[in-house]
């Protein structure tokens, strides 16, 4: 693919990081447990993008830690 100025931008080397990324569609049941846990838009964003980088399993870890991360600081 070739830009107005006639550069590629493969070669770019951001541009190569994005496209090698593996990127993964939340399930319902994943997208359901993020909105149970009563999240600011920004927090929600950022958990978003992370989750979009993981396997579905590797999500569910993920909020299941961030769950017992927020039961810990919310009890001191």
């Amino acid at each position: 693919m070739i830009n107005e100025d006639e550069s590629s931008f493969e070669k770019y080397e951001v541009v190569k990081r994005y496209f090698n990324r593996i990127f993964n569609v939340l399930s319902r049941e994943i997208r359901q447990e993020l909105l149970e846990l009563d999240l600011t838009e920004e927090e929600l964003k950022e958990i978003n993008k992370e989750l979009g980088f993981l396997r579905e399993a590797q999500q569910k870890q993920y909020i299941n830690e961030f769950i017992e991360n927020k039961k810990v600081n919310s009890s001191d």
